[in-house]
């Protein structure tokens, strides 16, 4: 009896040994990537829409062999709107998940960036572009590939003063995104000849915004500006409509989604918004083909093509990265590889199956490539960000359209 006992010890050991090996092994076959982005709350129109994009951009480096020859899979947490939830999530994906490399966050890289920096994980953020993010102290682990709020909001002020407003109120979002957008956007309308009369702050979440409008509406301005996000902004534009407080408006990146036309009716027909973003070029157009061949439908919020290029070169980095330095520390060569595959000089690339493969391709072969993407040059500079365009699009019969892309020159 007592032998038996002894076996059936043994054996269990045995297959608790091989299950630990096949899983070791599994994992060595695969590389994971992380994706922090808002899947609930105000903005989660974008995280689905950007969650969306990252898949397709694995399926794409997948089929074009994996990065490193191996498979690349995805880890997603939820970060919601609230900073204290995002803190949480990325310490789930830092410390249990383990991942390198995170495509996110959606807002307040500077809450992220204190875990993610000292623990060598690269992040991408497809859509945090207050201007202060150039400045964080993040150990050049800290990338974004959607471009600055100072190009957005100097654009949007101008925009302003295109469509023949020659005064001005904004409601933005009481957080760092909204305010120092509205400030840029308020002092370029200005500086054209403009008065804005009133930058007023709301908290996200009220079920009435009534007493902002009203402060806003002091002194009947022709437009308000919105800085803000998609549901608060509904009722925003609810209220201020059903109250005469404002009939005119002007968006932001923020509301750049296909939700605000189709809860708010016909009442947005020819208002105009900015978001970054390109638009008509051949890596753009290969993106929204694939796109809508995975998915039937075009992106339903903006940003996805950012997602997309995010996690894209980051999966190039991968590939391009010694195997023995990427074992060792595989957030490092991640972050030390970026620019090797996203700048110039190097062969061109474009987003799409394909090309992708061909990138890949031509990594394993040693030669440069570089990375032109679904939103624009992914031309990181030395703060890790990028210039690319600036949308102006509009709403016309009850649908977001693009009516031309921006492009600004680097300082």
């Amino acid at each position: 009896m007592k032998n038996l006992k002894i076996g059936i010890v043994i054996f269990v050991l045995i297959a608790f040994l091989a299950s630990f090996a096949a899983v070791a092994q599994e994992k060595q076959e695969k590389l994971t990537l992380g994706a922090l982005l808002i899947m609930s709350g105000p903005l989660a129109s974008f995280g689905e829409t950007e969650y969306n994009a990252v898949n397709l951009a694995k399926e794409h480096l997948n089929e074009a062999g994996g990065p490193q020859g191996k498979e690349l899979v995805v880890d997603l947490v939820d970060s919601t709107t609230n900073p204290s939830n995002l803190r949480d999530a990325t310490k789930k994906l830092v410390n249990v998940k383990k991942v390198p490399a995170i495509v996110g966050p959606n807002i307040r890289s500077d809450v992220v960036v204190s875990i993610t920096a000292p623990n060598h994980v690269v992040t991408i953020s497809p859509t945090n572009t207050p201007e202060w993010v150039t400045r964080l102290d993040d150990d050049d682990y800290n990338f974004r590939t959607t471009v600055s709020d100072k190009i957005q909001g100097q654009i949007l002020g101008k925009l302003a003063w295109e469509r023949g407003f020659k005064t001005a109120s904004s409601i933005y979002v009481n957080d760092p995104y909204g305010g120092p957008l509205s400030n840029i956007a308020c002092d370029t309308f200005e500086e054209l000849g403009g008065e804005c009369m009133a930058e007023v702050a709301y908290n996200p979440g009220k079920a009435s915004y009534k007493m902002e409008l009203l402060m806003a509406s002091r002194g009947n301005p022709d437009v308000l500006i919105m800085p803000a996000y998609v549901e608060d902004g509904i009722t925003i534009i609810r209220e201020a409509i059903a109250g005469e407080y404002f009939d005119q408006f002007l968006f932001t990146d923020g509301m750049f989604a296909q939700k605000i036309a189709d809860e708010t009716g016909d009442v947005l027909n020819d208002m105009y918004g900015t978001s970054p973003g390109t638009s008509e070029s051949p890596s753009y157009n290969l993106y929204h083909e694939a796109f809508r061949g995975k998915y039937g439908h075009e992106p339903k919020a903006g940003f996805s093509e950012q997602a997309y290029d995010a996690a894209i070169v980051i999966g190039l980095a991968m590939a391009a990265s010694d195997p023995d330095a990427y074992e060792e520390d595989p957030g490092k060569a991640i972050r030390d590889n970026l620019r090797s595959v996203a700048n110039p000089p190097g062969e061109k690339v474009t987003a799409g199956a394909e090309s992708i493969k061909k990138a890949l391709e031509l990594i394993e072969a040693g030669e440069d490539i570089n990375y032109e993407g679904a939103a624009g040059s992914v031309d990181f500079d030395e703060n890790g960000d990028v210039i690319s365009g600036i949308l102006i699009w509009k709403i016309e019969d009850g649908k977001i359209k693009t009516v031309r892309t921006e492009i600004p020159e680097r300082e």
